[in-house]
């Protein structure tokens, strides 16, 4: 029940994350097609990043549309793979900017668009490189339990079982009642790795 439940959170975030990302006009009849919308969109952005390259909404908004872009690529294509990468450049500029920046607002904006990252390398299936930007996350936001359960759960995906447990343990000292506190036990129990007898315990056990 476990493996189900983190293999659905997974494809949760990933589907969310291209699908949900709106392109800012409306189509309809003898509006342009998605391609040719998406095309004027980099255009804009482009545009405004010429002005100011460090406009970090221009950033984001590139980031954006390049997801969107991808989402209309074939599935797993060099071409959807090549926008998927574009998106985490632009992204990764605009935390670039953001961590130079002070205040609330900007440590928010950054942690969403780190979040952004992360989600693109899930659409990439590279779940190694998503985990590790929760990492970043948690310097911007140590206490904060669903980070934690977030990252663990990349981890975990990623086959860094020791991560996982370190990131797992820290999500329920942060939240011990969280619903998910029992699944995670579960999980953290069948995880740890066994203590080994050593050798000479082992020949005095049997004297």
């Amino acid at each position: 029940m476990w493996q189900k439940w983190v293999f659905g959170f997974m494809a949760f975030i990933m589907v969310a994350f291209l699908v949900m990302i709106p392109l800012s006009g409306q189509l309809g009849c003898g509006a342009p097609t998605v391609d040719e919308q998406i095309a004027e969109e980099i255009a804009a952005y482009e545009e405004a990043l010429a002005a100011n390259p460090k406009d970090v909404a221009a950033l984001r908004g590139l980031g954006d549309t390049y997801v969107v872009s991808a989402n209309q690529k074939e599935t797993g294509s060099a071409e959807q793979r090549a926008d998927l990468r574009r998106a985490i450049e632009y992204y990764e500029k605009a935390v670039a900017v953001l961590a130079a920046t002070e205040g609330a607002e900007a440590r928010k904006q950054r942690v969403q668009t780190l979040e952004q990252v992360a989600s693109t390398y899930v659409a990439l299936e590279e779940y190694q490189d998503a985990a590790d930007v929760y990492v970043r996350i948690t310097e911007v936001t140590p206490r904060d339990a669903q980070v934690y359960f977030d990252w663990a759960t990349l981890a975990d995906r990623a086959g860094d079982t020791a991560t996982a447990l370190l990131a797992f343990t820290k999500f329920l000292e942060l939240d011990p009642k969280s619903p998910y506190a029992t699944d995670v036990e579960q999980w953290i129990k069948e995880n740890t790795p066994k203590p080994t007898a050593s050798p000479s315990s082992e020949k005095g056990s049997g004297s």
